[in-house]
């Protein structure tokens, strides 16, 4: 008889150490995972370890395992690899990982194994623009085949992100060559007596010379970053397709208000001090849980990039998983300004707010706000505190160790205040 599909496990008071590369070191879309996950179990202690090192391979966590990831005493343990293992291999990859699912049921904890993210440089499937995303796939389908045999989570981020990430860039590139933007035209060099070389010391290595990367084509939507480490806007795709792969809990609340001011329903929400008069409804919402904390905007150079707006446009799974409702029938139709806690959030239809408009969506609003702070405090625990931790852990410097762990706990003490529900006051008006 075939075993059950294993399924994500998270519980109150859970350590979940998340291992890879260099994409996990970024710790953009592992820090958007935490912050999903500690909004949407306010009522849970959580707690979550970086411990993602540029240029990792398998044997790289295993030399490092010890006192970098069972160090933390996890219960919960992914390990997110790939992008470098793949110039090696993928017997070796396989084999490697192997020996980390044991690892990590030895600990015990519950081992989570998650593919490499894909190139974004207008790779699709079966037309790679580099080998490097090319043999992503391979590896892939054998982390799959490991994780069957072993029966254990996996997801696989690489297939679900290949062609979104792909069909952008292409798209961009096709708007470029019709505005005649690409490709971009070479700069002529002026000719130069060639040089001589220097003869090489005595025993020295001889220089090669890299030829340049060729340039990569526009991207409609721009990930940010660079094509094998993507920017927020990217990483916010990453982090949906993972909480997917996961099966993340899509429901935050949702509440239905008629136009007259009666309350029909409030699903996992309080609605109190309800108001409908001189053409505005107002109510104060609370709610048991909040939804994911997104950034708003971020700036990259001189221009301020719309990320949870580009995030939610490219991969619409990225606002689906915050269904955080709210319907209002009754309204005469036309355009409706809504406000949350005095901030202008969105002006939705009538017709969207009988149906059920999805409060999520207000990114720039208060929810906007909540979201940069939350996503602060979590850049400061999983940065320079959690470093330290793994510094000390290394050296065995016990004191050190403890005062890295005092620093930890009070950071987290900030966190667990600030994922907590707020009541939220909303006014609707034409």
């Amino acid at each position: 008889m075939r075993a059950a599909e294993p399924t994500f496990q998270l519980k109150d008071n859970d350590v979940w150490v998340m291992a890879g590369d260099s994409i996990t070191a970024q710790r953009l879309h592992t820090n958007y995972i935490e912050a999903y996950y500690r909004t949407r179990h306010p009522e849970w202690h959580l707690h979550f370890r970086n411990s993602g090192i540029g240029g990792n391979r398998v044997g790289s966590i295993l030399a490092r395992f010890d006192y970098d990831v069972a160090a933390w005493k996890p219960t919960i343990v992914s390990i997110e690899l790939g992008m470098n293992d793949v110039s090696g291999p993928v017997d070796v990859y396989i084999k490697g990982m192997k020996e980390l699912i044991a690892k990590i049921r030895a600990i015990p904890a519950q081992p989570v194994l998650i593919s490499s993210s894909p190139v974004d440089d207008g790779s699709i499937m079966g037309d790679w623009k580099s080998d490097r995303c090319k043999n992503i796939d391979p590896f892939t389908v054998a982390l799959k085949k490991l994780a069957s045999e072993e029966n254990v989570v996996v997801v696989d981020q690489y297939h679900a992100l290949i062609d979104l990430w792909g069909q952008n860039r292409r798209k961009g590139e096709a708007a470029a060559v019709k505005n005649g933007t690409w490709p971009p035209k070479a700069t002529p060099v002026p000719a130069t007596p060639a040089a001589t070389p220097a003869a090489p010391a005595p025993g020295a290595k001889p220089v090669v010379e890299k030829k340049p990367e060729p340039p990569i084509a526009p991207s409609l939507i721009r990930l940010l970053g660079n094509p094998v480490h993507p920017g927020p806007v990217g990483q916010y795709t990453m982090a949906a397709v993972i909480l997917e792969g996961l099966k993340a809990d899509e429901q935050v609340s949702s509440a239905t208000i008629k136009a007259d001011g009666k309350v029909v329903e409030a699903k996992r929400c309080k609605i109190n001090d309800v108001s409908a008069k001189d053409g505005k409804l107002s109510f104060t919402r609370l709610d048991e849980c909040s939804p994911w904390p997104i950034q708003p905007i971020v700036v990259d150079g001189k221009e301020q990039v719309h990320v949870a707006k580009q995030a939610t446009e490219l991969l619409p799974a990225v606002l689906n998983l915050s269904q955080y409702l709210l319907r209002v029938p009754g309204l005469a139709d036309g355009e409706y300004k809504v406000s949350i806690n005095g901030q202008p959030a969105a002006t939705v239809s009538a017709k969207e707010l009988a149906v059920g408009w999805n409060v999520a969506s207000a990114f720039e609003s208060a929810l906007g706000e909540r979201a940069e702070i939350i996503i602060k405090l979590l850049a400061n625990l999983q940065g320079p505190l959690n470093n330290e931790w793994r510094t000390e852990s290394k050296a065995k410097d016990t004191d050190k160790l403890a005062a890295a762990q005092k620093a930890i706990d009070e950071a987290e003490v900030k966190i667990q205040a600030a994922v907590q529900p707020v009541a939220m006051k909303f006014e609707i008006e034409k």
